[in-house]
């Protein structure tokens, strides 16, 4: 009986290290595609997100997706899309004094590459068509324009 024990429990290591040693190597192993089964709005445009990593031209960050009830809070998901060359990159720059409130203020537009965004960025994501269906079932879609604002 003690033998058949220690070998469970060696196999139970085994099997604790392997698990363990996949989500090291590949930590996305543990993402899933939640927003299958949400109810999230039906016309997506864009979302605020926080970049998670950057490798070479594919973008990981943590989304914030609308629901299709605007009261509830939006869902958070893990999400890559590849950067193409046509996908502006722009930083907004808000004036720091407002000298009259009755003239409406404009950001500042700084053009930026790739390489300018960072780890821990708070970006704005949008593209020019409905992203609903691509974010439903897991598949790619075009980014036209990031935004970050200055801080």
């Amino acid at each position: 009986m003690g033998k058949i024990n220690i070998i469970l429990l060696i196999i139970i290591i085994i099997v604790v290290v392997l698990i363990a040693a996949a989500i090291i190597i590949n930590p996305d192993i543990l993402t899933t595609n939640s927003l299958k089964n949400a109810d999230i709005a039906k016309e997506i445009y864009g979302f605020a997100a926080t970049i998670k990593k950057i490798n070479n031209n594919i973008l990981t960050y943590e989304a914030m997706i609308p629901l299709a009830d605007l009261t509830k809070e939006p869902i958070k998901t893990t999400l890559k899309t590849t950067i193409s060359d046509e996908t502006k990159i722009i930083k907004l720059k808000f004036p720091a004094d407002i000298i009259n409130a009755t003239e409406s203020v404009y950001p500042e537009q700084i053009p930026l590459k790739l390489s300018d965004l960072k780890v821990g960025d708070i970006i704005n994501i949008s593209s020019t068509a409905n992203i609903y269906d691509s974010l439903k079932n897991g598949t790619e879609f075009a980014i036209n324009d990031i935004f970050i604002v200055e801080k």
